[in-house]
């Protein structure tokens, strides 16, 4: 498989919120996405009133998470760092078939997921890529869209990946995540290309209001998912 078509791949499975409004989330609702979001009373005159919620913290601008992203002397010898393309309308040829979650994604008009987003991507030894996201917005809301992504991909085994009019088959597993962070996302994708099987694992790591996004060869996501995570601020 040649690098051009291992970086289209990636950028065609990444959980990317740019590119295309296809890939974006509408407002995810508490209830069914958050677990902890009901509440109830108490009966008796001695019940106390709830206590109010805390507030959450507020998303962080895109200028202070730039300095979150991995770099070169984070991943070691062998990287390199890719410049990024513009984004706009360059995946508007992609659709899927067979998988009525990810249709019902790829039908949302949103052009960003959360408020602030920073982005890089690195090749690895000329044939495999790594790309990396750090997002923020408030923590309910990098939850519950978090949630609602993941769960639209590994809610389908199998479906259809259209690029142009190339069909390339996917199959889809939910991956075992490390204990990092608040919450915890992960899956695995193999396409099936005239070329032979490929593989990318894509996770995801919370902290506060600060969500980690990686995607690339299984093998590199799992080897500097907890370098990326060890990177967000501590109160976050």
């Amino acid at each position: 498989m040649s690098l051009e078509t291992g970086r289209e791949l990636s950028h065609m499975m990444r959980i990317s919120t740019s590119g295309t409004r296809r890939w974006m989330l509408g407002t995810a609702v508490c209830g069914v996405l958050i677990t902890g979001c009901s509440s109830g009373g108490g009966i008796g005159g001695d019940a106390k009133p709830p206590a109010k919620p805390t507030a959450e913290a507020k998303p962080l601008a895109a200028g202070a998470l730039r300095p979150l992203l991995l770099t070169q002397s984070d991943l070691g010898s062998g990287y390199t760092q890719v410049q990024e393309e513009p984004e706009e309308g360059k995946f508007d040829d992609i659709s899927v078939q067979g998988c009525p979650a990810l249709e019902k994604l790829g039908q949302s008009g949103e052009e960003d997921m959360f408020a602030a987003k920073a982005e890089a991507s690195f090749t690895y030894d000329r044939d495999a890529t790594l790309g990396e996201e750090v997002h923020s917005d408030r923590p309910s809301v990098l939850s519950s869209k978090l949630r609602e992504l993941f769960g639209a991909y590994i809610s389908c085994p199998t479906y259809t990946m259209t690029s142009g009019t190339t069909p390339i088959e996917v199959k889809v597993s939910k991956s075992v995540t490390p204990e990092l962070g608040d919450e915890q996302f992960a899956y695995t994708s193999t396409m099936e290309l005239p070329s032979g099987a490929q593989v990318l694992k894509t996770m995801a790591v919370r902290k506060g209001n600060v969500a980690v996004m990686l995607v690339g060869a299984p093998a590199l996501v799992d080897r500097h998912i907890k370098t990326a995570v060890g990177k967000l601020p501590a109160g976050s």
